[in-house]
């Protein structure tokens, strides 16, 4: 509760030291990839197949861990209805075909298989790391659903090739995001949507910049799980204003309050016998992991970690400036 976190909120406001902030891009893609192959399975035996954030209704005092599972499919429900999938999906069958879907940072592969069975779409998934790419195909076995080993923001893929983009929790990982984001915004099809949910700090006033002890937090939870710079919700926004054809504005919501039962719910499954078990046969990668948990109990709280969602809407090919009417 608070009182454990009271040290991290009340301590000195001390300086990120070099190894917290200055990985290369190599090394954080290398460092990513090994933290994934080394703790996929033990978030897998506890969690399951869903590596992200469950939607909680706000103020919701989530009381069984099935609760939590059922809050991780509605996560994946909540970014399909903002970005305006089913529409997307209509189209492509008024076209008589199916959708083609692109997963960024697919984990071991539960949003493409979801998407996958409730749209019949044909999903494409992308990770660095190779154990999570081998564990996911051995699970979407029967589906149209192939996950690779590569870097989705480096391929050699053509435009336009992917009706909806999908970003479940990968975007804080982008070394560049505005790479990133012009990545996705080359792959989604004329008339298609791009979702990417993901970690933020706040938003920033002008001239306004993070206070010590926010850096602090943000600079041990980069070192824990090999991020790199944070961006905000405000700076997904203005990317995306500036990728060709999303002339109408991007969707930026904020659902910190909706996650926040998840956390804890981490912390406290970390602690079972059974994961405790599980992080003494791996490495200190995953260990570290572990004690990250409570930086991102303390970043929420300091309101310096926000949990976002972005949609973006791609117009139809010879569609004048302005958007999809009525997609969001």
């Amino acid at each position: 509760g608070s009182r454990a976190l009271a040290p991290w909120l009340t301590a000195p406001r001390a300086r990120p030291t070099r190894s917290l902030t200055m990985r290369s891009d190599a090394a954080l893609k290398k460092g990513i990839a090994e933290f994934y192959d080394e703790s996929s399975g033990i978030w897998e035996a506890v969690w399951g197949e869903h590596m992200h954030h469950g939607y909680y209704e706000p103020n919701e005092k989530a009381s069984s861990f099935a609760r939590h599972l059922e809050a991780q499919d509605e996560m994946i429900e909540k970014a399909l209805e903002r970005c305006g999938a089913a529409d997307v999906a209509a189209r492509c069958a008024a076209a008589g075909r199916r959708m083609r879907v692109v997963d960024i940072g697919c984990g071991i592969g539960g949003s493409s298989r979801y998407i996958a069975r409730k749209y019949n779409a044909s999903v494409v998934g992308y990770t660095l790391s190779p154990e999570q790419a081998r564990r996911g195909n051995e699970l979407s076995a029967g589906l149209d659903v192939e996950l690779r080993a590569a870097d989705a923001t480096n391929t050699s893929l053509p435009d336009g090739s992917f009706d909806l983009v999908w970003s479940l929790e990968s975007g804080e990982h982008m070394p560049d995001k505005k790479r990133f984001v012009g990545e996705m915004a080359r792959l989604c099809a004329p008339g298609g949507a791009v979702s990417c949910v993901t970690w933020c700090h706040r938003d920033l006033k002008r001239d306004e910049a993070l206070r010590k002890r926010e850096r602090a937090v943000l600079g041990a939870v980069n070192y824990c799980y090999y991020l790199p710079k944070w961006c905000s919700g405000a700076d997904y926004r203005e990317l995306f204003a500036k990728a060709p054809g999303f002339s109408r504005k991007a969707i930026v919501d904020d659902w910190t309050p909706n996650i926040a039962p998840f956390w804890p719910a981490v912390f406290r499954s970390a602690l079972r016998w059974s994961s405790l078990k599980g992080l003494a046969r791996t490495g200190v990668k995953t260990a570290r992991g572990a004690v990250a948990i409570l930086l991102m109990i303390v970043g929420y709280r300091l309101g310096t970690i926000k949990f976002v969602a972005v949609a973006a809407a791609k117009e139809p090919a010879g569609a004048p400036a302005g958007g999809v009417p009525g997609l969001y």
